[in-house]
């Protein structure tokens, strides 16, 4: 006799049921990694949005500011004066000392976040850092939550001097 090398069909059924349960069990919790790096990730690009205004205001001599932008696309982009930051932000330094802005002192333009989130300050539109790198702006906390409920979101504080921190934060979904 000859003996064959294979699988049968009820091996096969069972190796998939497995897989199917397995890939079940795992893709949820597998989506709730993937949103809150994304998160993170926003976090931190604001965070880097703040740093670099602060070191900009050193390097060139002139206040630099981070702030809330709606038409982040334009060719010049303009600070807005709400307190949503979900639409984007820009960082740009004040080299003329005008208080307008201008093409060569936008430094960086970041657009809406993704998806469902959500971005907004309670009181400040911008940030504002004078030539030694301190606030000349009053400090605040930055609320940033995506669609879900629960500890999933996370609490940007910009104090006084101009420091930033993170932290998580509940959001109600």
């Amino acid at each position: 006799m000859k003996k064959e090398n294979g699988i049968t069909l009820l091996e096969l059924l069972i190796t998939l049921a497995v897989a199917s349960l397995l890939l079940s069990a795992g893709v949820p919790g597998f989506r709730n990694v993937i949103l809150d790096n994304r998160l993170a990730s926003e976090a931190n690009e604001f965070v880097t949005a703040v740093n670099l205004a602060r070191s900009s205001a050193v390097r060139y001599q002139r206040n630099a500011t981070v702030c809330a932008s709606s038409n982040f696309d334009a060719t010049v982009p303009t600070c807005a004066a709400g307190t949503d930051w979900s639409s984007g932000w820009i960082v740009w330094v004040d080299k003329d000392r005008d208080a307008a802005t201008d093409a060569n002192e936008i430094v960086v333009v970041n657009g809406p976040l993704a998806g469902s989130t959500t971005f907004s300050s309670t009181a400040a539109s911008a940030f504002t850092y004078d030539a030694l790198g301190f606030g000349v702006t009053a400090g605040d906390a930055l609320t940033m939550c995506d669609s879900r409920s629960g500890e999933t979101g996370r609490v940007i504080s910009v104090n006084n001097v101009g420091r930033t921190s993170v932290a998580r934060q509940v959001c109600s979904g």
